[in-house]
């Protein structure tokens, strides 16, 4: 199996490279990391001469940091020098006492301390900058994140989440979506959608656009959340949306590995009251600000998950199920195949036996389902604010309904013991718009 997860994640490794996202910079600045006219490639008595270039502004760049750059050619902070040297012990000592806005700076040559290690391979700086809690997810003038900076396969394996940990794949479907087999509960998907959009549209006057960001911050994040595991890294990021009005703030927080995503999911999902509002207001900025509006993904989406085989049987082809949480995809195949391997892998190495009825049948199976997004809004592309890139995800909105096409067995290559997989193929519907 370890050869098998080596040749997915070398392909995922490649898929940035390959996409057209990364080629509009790349033709647009006709850059290659080989070149000698790299800022990162420079030594440093060259790095203060680089003359500024007059840039076309991308609307991507604005929305995706709010990160200024410094004024002075000769102002490179010791933080980044010493991350462009290697200089672990001078990075460990200046780490105490910076905040992460330090951390995350734009050089005069528009990078990150993040980029220039990334670009020069040196591994054990790009752990540190990872584990202190650097925004993986600012572009630098290239239109590069750090990610894509990376020297080689190695530094970009640290940008991974661990294999127990991560969205794209879960471990049950009850969370995510509820069968509807009545026009009760698709009127309920129109129910919501409609308070979610009214609360946007503020039709009763009571709560603006800044009020939201306000309220959310000063109840739900610093009220209702205040023990979660990674809550000074997600104060932050919501501090930074309230003082900026910025809604990639909030991407930026539900992308992070922390428990945010996790309670905010199970809290919406099982409609829990308290705080209610304030976790509505999430939803109807993430669904309708139209900051966001370049991030619409019309198309085919991918998610694994493992389910209960008893449940399992509850899906027919023309049934309908609706998201009852944010739902996290990937726009690509073989990232939600990499996934669900390393996890086969991780139990596989510990020995971890799958557990079975008396009769020797398996309790839960995995299932590959993949979503065909007809309208607007009901998924963002939001892969280049992510703080995991190389997941290339597309995230679907709460509320959306999807009607069953197809249910078949397909054999994935790193299953064992001729075991099969269900596929689940799944398409928007339209009436409940």
């Amino acid at each position: 199996m370890r050869n098998i997860l080596k040749s997915l994640k070398k392909y995922v490794f490649r898929r940035r490279e390959k996409n057209q996202v990364f080629h509009r910079c790349e033709k647009r600045h006709t850059y290659s990391r080989f070149q000698s006219n790299h800022p990162n490639h420079l030594s440093i008595d060259k790095l203060t001469t680089i003359n500024r270039i007059t840039q076309e502004v991308d609307p991507l760049v604005i929305s995706t940091t709010t990160t200024q750059i410094v004024d002075s050619l000769n102002d490179y902070s010791d933080f980044y020098l010493a991350c462009r040297d290697n200089d672990s012990k001078k990075v460990r000592q200046l780490l105490r006492t910076m905040t992460l806005d330090d951390v995350d700076r734009l050089e005069p040559n528009g990078s990150t301390a993040l980029h220039v290690a990334c670009y020069y391979g040196h591994s054990r700086i790009v752990k540190l900058l990872l584990k202190e809690g650097a925004d993986r997810a600012i572009l630098n003038k290239y239109q590069c994140l750090p990610y894509d900076e990376a020297l080689n396969d190695n530094i970009k394996e640290i940008f991974l989440r661990i294999p127990n940990s991560n969205r794209l794949v879960s471990d049950t479907g009850a969370i995510e979506w509820t069968l509807i087999d009545d026009d009760d509960v698709m009127e309920k998907a129109k129910e919501e959608r409609h308070i979610i959009k009214s609360l946007y549209d503020n039709t009763t006057g009571t709560t603006p656009i800044d009020k939201m960001f306000e309220k959310i911050e000063k109840n739900y994040i610093n009220k209702g959340l205040t023990n979660i595991n990674g809550i000074e890294k997600i104060r932050r990021y919501f501090r930074k949306a309230t003082i900026e009005q910025n809604i990639i703030w909030l991407i930026k927080a539900y992308t992070a590995e922390t428990d945010f995503y996790r309670i905010l999911n199970n809290e919406i999902a099982a409609g829990a009251s308290q705080y209610q509002s304030e976790r509505r207001y999430i939803i109807a900025l993430i669904s309708h600000d139209l900051r966001l509006e370049q991030f619409t993904f019309i198309g085919t989406t991918n998610r694994v998950i493992r389910i209960n085989n008893d449940d399992l049987k509850k899906y027919e082809v023309g049934c309908s199920l609706m998201t009852k949480s944010f739902v996290s995809s990937s726009i690509d195949r073989k990232i939600a195949e990499v996934l669900s391997c390393q996890q086969e892998s991780v139990q596989s190495e510990a020995e971890v036996m799958k557990r079975t009825k008396i009769d020797g049948a398996l309790i839960k199976s995995w299932i590959m389902c993949t979503y065909t997004i007809k309208h607007r809004r009901t998924g963002l592309h939001i892969e280049n604010s992510s703080q995991y890139a190389n997941e290339g995800e597309i995230l679907i909105m709460p509320y959306s309904v999807f009607e069953v096409k197809e249910i078949r067995k397909v054999q994935l290559s790193f299953f064992q013991d001729n075991q099969f997989m269900t596929e689940i193929h799944l398409e928007e519907c339209d009436q409940y718009l």
